[in-house]
């Protein structure tokens, strides 16, 4: 890297699975600005959220520390405030931090932790409500704070004055401003997440999608109880009360869904392919960082769940694509973690690094590629919610999960541990924590992860693995 960049262009999507990227080794789906952003820059094939569920994931990846320290453990809680979040950590160097779209930690619709000009899309008299009300449309939905554009409503909305096309123009907006002086622009949009439909409903074909092998088996015993009652909370009630998500339990309907949930990533491609051409219209490429992730991933059929909240692979999993100006393209296999983007993008910036950090920077792995990824832990939390019912009305303890080379232990509080070899067994349909021959594996990523709780300050009192 002969000369640093200047800026970062920070993109990211809100419940997108890691492999609704072509480049990431899916060539049905169409995503052709995602393919070449990967080309050019590095492409991560194992990276993970902090915890699979949306404000927790978020807060981990602006702050670079994990759910248990910036304290929102779950939805609709505030950080901690003496947690310094991207946009502030650089704001001594002089820098202007956008924002763009959903933000879920607080209120919606004001500058919020360092991020000033902001546009706000999720609240009900938000930028983009606003920005509907100029061009003719009327609020049609009731809400405590009067009429408001609901989700499922502008998800209905045209095309070109739907939210992917107004960030977009905004984001435009930012750049042609703000392009003369350093910045950072975050712009979170808000698909693929529920409602599941966009103006690329009928892009993909239901018939040409196919489930996974876990959609048609049966959950182990072994399983926790906590995973078979949500998969029979989203087969029963919580398919009647959202009909328009799977419209039949069938196999037609769970393709169906994941036809429309496709659909809506290629809507996101086709924008983010615009933000990155404007880049180069404005010559703003060339000293900008790109990074293009999600906050967490999907089940989307595996296990017959849908949503987050599991430690399964493609919830906790997400997309990440990095584009350094001076750096050759790669694919990275080191596993690595949303905690990791704050001290690579302020190393990568010439910026010091706060003492606070639980993530590592990534630059060294940007630079050289994969040294020894079977070497690398990754850690993933879930804490319980504090929202009653918040999931299917299904109680959800605590559980720490450890990503090593080819295993992954997740240790509950409940007990019901779970022990899943990835090589092996990619869909985790079979719980190997009770079979002869793993106690040796079990011990050291357990010392592992209990080493970890105690370098993070993790107050969650884990059970013992191993008896005796």
């Amino acid at each position: 890297m002969a000369v640093r960049p200047k800026n970062v262009v920070l993109l990211w999507t809100d419940q997108q699975r890691a492999d609704t990227i072509a480049a990431a080794g899916n060539p049905q789906i169409q995503t052709p600005h995602l393919d070449r952003l990967a080309a050019t820059g590095a492409l991560f094939q194992q990276a993970y959220c902090a915890q699979p569920r949306c404000s927790p994931a978020r807060a981990s990846l602006l702050t670079g520390v994990y759910p248990h320290t910036h304290g929102v453990v779950d939805n609709n809680i505030v950080p901690d405030p003496s947690i310094p979040m991207l946009g502030e950590l650089l704001q001594p160097a002089g820098y202007v931090s956008g924002y763009n779209g959903k933000w879920h930690l607080g209120n919606e619709l004001h500058a919020q932790r360092g991020f000033d000009p902001w546009v706000s899309t999720e609240a009900g008299s938000s930028s983009y409500h606003e920005f509907l009300v100029s061009r003719g449309y009327t609020p049609a939905d009731p809400h405590r704070d009067g009429m408001i554009f609901a989700p499922s409503t502008a998800a209905r909305m045209p095309e070109e004055v739907g939210k992917p096309a107004f960030q977009t123009a905004e984001t435009s907006r930012f750049l042609e401003t703000h392009g003369d002086q350093p910045f950072l622009l975050s712009v979170s949009f808000r698909e693929p997440h529920a409602p599941f439909t966009s103006p690329l409903d009928g892009f993909y074909r239901p018939d040409d999608m196919t489930l996974p092998e876990s959609w048609y088996r049966r959950m182990e015993a072994t399983v926790p109880r906590r995973y078979r009652r949500l998969q029979e909370a989203y087969a029963g009630q919580y398919m009647a009360d959202q009909p328009q998500w799977v419209k039949s339990n069938d196999e037609w309907g769970w393709k169906e869904l994941k036809a429309r949930y496709w659909g809506l990533c290629t809507l996101v491609d086709k924008y983010v392919g615009r933000i990155l051409g404007r880049l180069e219209e404005l010559g703003l490429a060339d000293n900008t960082i790109v990074v293009y992730t999600s906050d967490h991933g999907h089940m989307m059929g595996e296990h017959r769940l849908l949503n987050k909240s599991v430690p399964y692979e493609p919830a906790v999993q997400i997309p990440l694509i990095m584009r350094v100006p001076g750096l050759a393209p790669r694919r990275l296999r080191t596993p690595v973690s949303h905690v990791d983007l704050v001290p690579t993008i302020l190393d990568l910036l010439g910026q010091p690094l706060p003492t606070q950090l639980h993530g590592a920077s990534l630059a060294p792995l940007l630079a050289r590629g994969d040294t020894a990824p079977e070497e690398a832990d990754v850690f993933i939390e879930w804490n319980g919610p504090t929202q009653p019912g918040a999931i299917g009305s299904v109680a959800q303890p605590e559980l720490r999960t450890i990503r090593r080379g080819r295993w992954k232990l997740n240790v509950h509080v409940s007990g019901e541990h779970e022990l899943y070899d990835l090589a092996d067994d990619p869909g985790e349909l079979h719980n190997a924590f009770g079979d002869p021959g793993h106690t040796a594996i079990i011990r050291d990523l357990a010392a592992r992860l209990q080493r970890w709780q105690q370098e993070t300050d993790d107050p969650v009192v884990l059970p013992p693995t191993l008896r005796g």
